[in-house]
This record gives C-alpha cells, structure tokens and sequence, in this order.
C-alpha cells in the first residue's frame, strides 16, 4: 500500500495544492491542508487500487471539504493575516493566468480553476461542489467576465 500511496501523492500533489490554494489563498494555509488531505487519503488508501479513476475525484472533495471548514474555523475568523502578503511558491512560478485567477472572486475562481485548469466537465464540478450544473455554467461565465476585467481585457 505504501507505493500505492507514493504513486498517487506524486501524481496530484500539485493539482491538490493548487485547488486549496485557490480557496486559501495563503501558501502555508494550503500547504497544511494539502497535508491533511493526504492523511485522509492515507487513512482511507485501502479503498482504491491502481486502476481506480475515482481517486482523483475523492481527494479532491476531500480537499475541498477541508478547505472549506478551515476557512469557516473560529481560528481563520479570528486571526490577522496583513493584506499586502501574496505568496505563490512553487506551485504557480511563471503562472501568469494562475496569478490572475487567484483575484477573481472565490465561488468564480473554484469553477474556473477546475473547469480549465483540471478538465472537469460541467456535470463533474457540479458534483464536486455540490451545486447545480446551471450554477456552474453563470460562474464560470460571471467568472470569465471578471478575469478579463482582471487581465484589463475590458471589450
């Protein structure tokens, strides 16, 4: 099961990494969670085998769901964070696009970085965060909208 794990931690850390960040927007925050994330994947690897293609799917609800409950923790809602400190790291150096991503509002900025940056359909990312599909279709295009404002492609 070890190498199981190391197949899967090395094959979506970066993608996890990127999608809690884009809630987080905080390098540390998102790294801890990131590790939290594949704990849980640790605990739980005895479900899945090489071949399983839901993997990917689960750990990414489970980041989700993690991020989620950081951000809605009584630690998060209380702490003071300086708004002028803007950590990329590694995981988005020369990501121009990642960068403006990352100023589009939240709820955008989810759909947006799963829809383009993953590939998951409509359907998939309704699943994922547990809203309508017409929900996804307004925020990826409000999103869209508001990334061009963001690029300074206002036409």
């Amino acid at each position: 099961m070890p190498k199981l794990f190391d197949d899967i931690y090395l094959k979506y850390k970066d993608d996890v990494f990127r999608l809690i960040y884009s809630y987080t927007l905080n390098f540390s925050d998102a790294e801890d969670i990131l590790q939290q994330t594949f704990i849980k994947l640790y605990k739980n690897i005895n479900k899945f085998n090489k071949t399983n293609i839901e993997v990917k799917k689960w750990i990414f609800r489970v980041a989700i769901n993690n991020s989620k409950n950081y951000l809605n923790s009584f630690w998060k809602k209380n702490s003071f964070v300086p708004e002028d400190i803007n950590i990329f790291g590694e995981y988005s150096k020369g990501d121009d696009l990642f960068d403006f991503i990352s100023h589009v509002p939240k709820k955008y900025r989810i759909s947006l970085y799963l829809y383009y940056y993953e590939g998951y359909s409509i359907k998939e990312i309704s699943k994922l965060l547990k809203v309508s599909e017409s929900a996804i279709k307004l925020r990826l295009k409000r999103g869209k909208e508001k990334l061009k404002k963001e690029m300074g492609n206002d036409q």
